[in-house]
């Protein structure tokens, strides 16, 4: 035999041999349980849609503290007793006050007190828009936002509207 001819009948029987390595296992069936690698040849189980019990949510009673906080309370905390017996609501917590950039108190929530100008003459207030930063000039006695410019002094102003109040000091600072 000769090189020419050995050598593509090497390749043909290493092919075969090949083959024989790929097909063996599946040619072998090997009971589930024996052998070694039983998990890795182990088919995967079916998807099974969960039953009734399993998506049955937990008794009502388990929820106890999720009700006792009303959800469109500001501080989600049960009335008082006094409110209940009365059939009203706790009262809300007094809003924070609004604050502008530096921590400047705002003047009725929406201005910045910039400056005080008291004259001999006139008495006036210099405000600037929080938000659009428009300047304002107020005269004592002139109002703003149904809000009278009630009293205008060296440091501070006073705003009233009824029977309410603002004091607004042009040296407060958070």
């Amino acid at each position: 035999m000769t090189a020419a001819r050995a050598l593509p009948l090497a390749l043909w029987a290493l092919a075969a041999v090949l083959l024989g390595a790929t097909v063996w296992p599946f040619l072998v069936a090997v009971p589930l349980g024996e052998g070694e690698g039983s998990a890795a040849r182990r088919p995967a189980q079916p998807f099974l849609a969960p039953s009734a019990a399993d998506l049955a949510l937990p008794p009502l009673e388990s929820f106890s503290e999720t009700l006792n906080r009303p959800l469109f309370t500001a501080t989600r905390r049960p009335p008082s007793p006094l409110a209940v017996l009365q059939g009203q609501q706790a009262a809300a917590p007094p809003a924070p006050e609004k604050t502008g950039p530096k921590g400047e108190k705002l003047v009725l929530g929406t201005y910045l007190l910039s400056g005080i100008v008291v004259t001999a003459d006139q008495k006036i207030v210099l405000l600037k828009h929080a938000t659009s930063g428009k300047s304002l000039r107020l005269v004592e006695g002139e109002t703003l936002d149904d809000w009278q410019l009630a009293t205008v002094a060296p440091d501070y102003v006073i705003l009233r509207r009824g029977d309410r109040e603002e004091r607004v000091s042009i040296r407060e600072r958070k």
